[in-house]
């Protein structure tokens, strides 16, 4: 059972505070079970700059906000606590300046 208060510390210790606790069913793919999830940053490998050719076309338009939503392009750090707690990243949403993250126990989704 994964101890959800301790995942939040160690992500407001890596400098993500916000995260909050859910759990249930979503419409986002990869998303059910219980998780914590927060808006974060577009940093590393949520750059725009940092995106393939296509995606950066796409988030250049007008309205679009568009990022590769593979976890591994999740902040590193976010990565490693992750892995830690035998957690799954998954990124569900995007905006021009922020990313909405969660992290889920795998054995509660499908992925």
């Amino acid at each position: 059972m994964t101890d959800w208060e301790r995942v939040r510390q160690e992500l407001k210790e890596a400098g993500y505070s916000g995260f909050e606790f859910d759990s249930g069913e979503t419409a986002v793919p990869g998303l059910s079970g219980e998780w914590v999830f927060s808006n974060i940053p577009r940093e590393g490998g949520l750059k725009h700059e940092n995106q393939p050719l296509w995606i950066r076309i796409l988030d250049a338009l007008p309205g679009s906000d568009t990022v590769e939503a593979d976890p591994e392009n999740a902040p590193e750090s976010i990565r490693n606590i992750a892995t830690e707690h035998g957690l799954e990243v998954v990124i569900f949403s995007v905006s021009a300046d922020e990313a909405r993250i969660a992290l889920c126990d795998p054995s509660k989704h499908d992925l």
